[in-house]
Formats: C-alpha cells, structure tokens, sequence
C-alpha cells in the first residue's frame, strides 16, 4: 500500500492520509471543498463543490488517474434536498459522460468544528 499526498489538497489532521493505492486501486479518504492552503470552505454550495472536484483531481493526479479512473463516490450532504442540485449540476461538468457508481446520505453533523462543509465525499478509482 502506498500513501498519496498532495500539497494541492486540503490534509487531514491526525493520521487520516487523503488516498491510498493498492494493486491499482486509489481510495481517497473523506475529502471537503476546503480551499488547499486556506483551509476555508467556500461561502455557496457551487463554490465548494467546484473546489471539492479541483481537490479530487489534484489528489488523483499524484496517483497517475483522473476522474475517467473513478469507479464508485459515496457523497454525504448535510442537506440534500437544498444542495444535491447544484451538487449534480457540478457532477455532471466534472464527469461529462463518465458515470461512476454513487450513492448520497444526508447527515447533518461531519467534518471539523466550525467548517459546515455541504458535501464530503469518499472515493475509489481504479488505474488499471
């Protein structure tokens, strides 16, 4: 196994890496729309989804992949019914025709303290 990190996405604290690779598999761990130096989540829900896919890509692209790669998201939202539109509407110009697997829950309590991040999502992609 094979930590991935990048400088060009937000870290996590503790000893959470943002991806691993194993036999071709990259699994990227909970990641946010935190801006990567500031560590701030945007103020609108388009904002931070767009920067949660330029964190995703550029974690992606240190493993050799990119989002064609990615197999499966699992996406948490703190409020689906508000911000899964604009969500899918980032998705869909992110992915174009590609069509991972997804799935999406509704929690109300994740991340840091103070962050109330939208969207957190969990990822794996494979580079076969």
């Amino acid at each position: 196994m094979q930590i991935i990190h990048t400088d060009d996405a937000p870290a996590h604290t503790g000893p959470v890496p943002q991806a691993v690779e194993a036999g071709g598999w990259i699994h990227v761990s909970a990641l946010f729309g935190a801006d990567p130096a500031a560590r701030a989540i945007p103020g609108d829900a388009r904002a931070e989804a767009e920067q949660l896919f330029a964190n995703l890509k550029a974690i992606l692209a240190v493993a050799g992949a990119g989002l064609t790669d990615v197999v499966r998201v699992g996406i948490v939202m703190r409020d689906l019914q508000r911000d899964r539109p604009v969500f899918n509407e980032v998705w869909a110009q992110q992915f174009g025709d590609h069509r991972p697997a997804r799935s999406a829950l509704e929690s109300p309590a994740f991340g840091r303290p103070g962050e109330n991040a939208r969207f957190m999502i969990e990822v794996a992609a494979y580079r076969g």
